[in-house]
């Protein structure tokens, strides 16, 4: 039975725990909290509420005011002011070309300013690798490599003094014969 007096107290103790925990007069204060909290609330919404009314009614007063004071355009106002909007748009018109023409000629300033500031050695001339600096030799000779792309075959375009000609390379010609060959197309000899 000692087991069961052991049981039956800790339940009693349980069951004093519980109670305490569920206080009523703790969430009796905070239910009177919160009524107050929503009354003040209220009580500033309906202040609040008053307020607008009041400044609707005498926005509503000034409104039918301006109404019974307002005329009714005649023609030669509504003629002045669409010739007054015709100004206005021409003007507006004129300032917007005027406007883009600063901007090309803005545009145009800058790119003369660049042109004047490009170092034409190292920006138009070949760098001094020896591969450069023969296309580049190559170029002013009037010889240009392009590669033929049906056939993905190296052709070379050469502008003599009076004729352009069109030759493949490959490999069935040696170099040697390949540069004479070359050199008497582009100088006609």
């Amino acid at each position: 039975m000692d087991r069961q007096q052991i049981a039956s107290h800790n339940i009693i103790s349980e069951i004093i725990n519980l109670k305490k925990k569920f206080s009523s007069s703790e969430n009796i204060e905070i239910v009177q909290e919160i009524q107050e909290g929503v009354r003040k609330i209220d009580e500033h919404m309906n202040k609040k509420s008053e307020q607008y009314k009041n400044e609707l009614r005498a926005l509503g007063r000034k409104l039918k005011t301006l109404k019974n004071s307002f005329k009714r355009p005649t023609e030669q106002n509504e003629r002045d002011f669409n010739d007054l909007i015709t100004k206005h748009e021409r003007e507006k018109y004129n300032l917007n070309k005027s406007i883009d023409s600063l901007k090309s000629l803005d545009n145009l300033q800058k790119e003369l300013e660049e042109l004047v500031n490009i170092d034409i050695e190292n920006a138009f001339l070949p760098k001094n690798d020896s591969t450069s600096l023969q296309l580049h030799i190559y170029r002013s000779l009037g010889i240009q490599f392009i590669e033929d792309p049906n056939t993905h075959k190296l052709k070379t375009r050469i502008e003599a003094p009076n004729d352009i000609h069109t030759v493949i390379v490959d490999d069935r010609h040696t170099q040697h014969f390949m540069a004479n060959y070359l050199w008497e197309l582009a100088t006609g000899s």
